[in-house]
């Protein structure tokens, strides 16, 4: 009998409990309601008075750069920005509440409209998401992946230095009155790069205008804009050992013919044109991973007036033979004892003046 008297209890009890805890989670979930209702302006109209500047932060972070393409003038990185701006209507002193847990996408608040000029594809790989603390400092983040173009300088090739561009610009109808500013607490760089051949440090961002101009009278559009560079120096020492030392010893073998005697035309000619050969066979090879500029090089130059400087060694090979065949052999041999010495001046010269200097 007391067994019918219990099984009620319990079931009361066990209502209790159930009904107790789904009141505990409601009264929960009710403190830790967020508010991030923000005013309609707010999500349209930008801060302060047109007309005035909009100091807008920029930081700028260099993951990884993974190549560099002299062919195409291209480089690929990896690389996050950090963007922050004021937006006193956001502030808790004017909203009467914090928005500090509130995230709020990119086009659900105004936010100024930047892009990266010299993007040429990639990916993006974060949502661009805000957030807003207490004083109604906005900021976001954003990650890419890609190719950027750059105009590269090979003026110097081998022994250069590329300057590697990333360009942000203000665009939109509030893109004028941006006024970009350099985040150091969030600009920097890793201490290596994946990129092979290369010693890359980032450098100074500055300020500068871009200006747009149609082909016909229409006015020239002016876009605020920032620039971070990234030097980037070449190794040098690769193109000495595989491209550089390889040509000088070749243009030595041209040398060879100076000390057959110029009664043997058969060797002598043999040696030359084979070095001429050899020569160009190699310019061939080389050429296709250079760089291809309408101007000369370093490496170009010092090519050419090697090039040059074996012909003339052929051409003084088939000289001084005719001379011998004519019975002058002792003048033959004195032209080549001078062009031993000469031969090897006029290539140290051209050594110092195309790669040196």
């Amino acid at each position: 009998m007391n067994s019918y008297r219990i099984i009620p209890l319990i079931a009361l009890l066990i209502c209790f409990f159930i009904t107790s805890y789904s009141f505990a989670q409601d009264s929960e979930e009710a403190i830790f309601e967020l508010d991030c209702a923000i005013p309609l302006e707010a999500q349209h109209i930008r801060p302060g008075t047109e007309g005035t500047e909009i100091p807008v932060k920029i930081g700028f972070f260099v993951i990884d750069i993974k190549e560099i393409d002299d062919l195409e003038q291209t480089y690929t990185a990896d690389f996050w920005f950090n963007t922050t701006w004021n937006d006193p209507r956001l502030s808790e002193k004017v909203l009467g509440k914090s928005l500090e847990n509130c995230i709020y996408k990119i086009n659900e608040i105004w936010a100024p409209q930047v892009i990266v000029i010299n993007r040429n594809g990639g990916e993006e790989l974060l949502d661009i998401i805000a957030r807003v603390d207490s004083d109604g400092n906005v900021n976001f983040k954003q990650r890419y992946v890609g190719e950027l173009t750059s105009d590269l300088d090979f003026a110097d090739f081998p022994f250069d230095n590329q300057v590697l561009h990333f360009i942000m610009a203000a665009v939109g109808v509030d893109g004028r009155d941006i006024a970009f500013e350099v985040d150091n607490t969030t600009t920097g760089q890793r201490s290596s790069f994946s990129a092979e051949g290369w010693t890359i440090k980032l450098a100074d961002a500055k300020n500068t205008n871009e200006l747009l101009k149609t082909w016909g009278d229409e006015p020239i559009l002016n876009l605020k804009r920032i620039d971070f560079t990234l030097v980037a120096e070449r190794a040098k020492l690769y193109y000495l050992w595989k491209v550089i030392a390889p040509l000088c010893l070749i243009v030595l073998m041209a040398w060879a013919v100076f000390w057959i005697d110029p009664k043997h035309l058969g060797p002598q000619v043999g040696l030359s044109t084979a070095t001429v050969f050899t020569l160009i066979a190699y310019r061939f090879s080389v050429g296709f991973s250079l760089p291809k500029v309408p101007y000369f090089t370093r490496l170009d130059a010092f090519v050419l007036f090697s090039t040059l400087l074996v012909f003339i060694a052929l051409g003084t090979a088939i000289a001084t033979s005719k001379i011998s065949s004519d019975g002058k052999n002792r003048l033959a041999k004195k032209i080549e004892k001078y062009m031993r010495v000469i031969y090897l001046i006029v290539f140290v010269s051209i050594i110092v003046f195309t790669l040196l200097l």
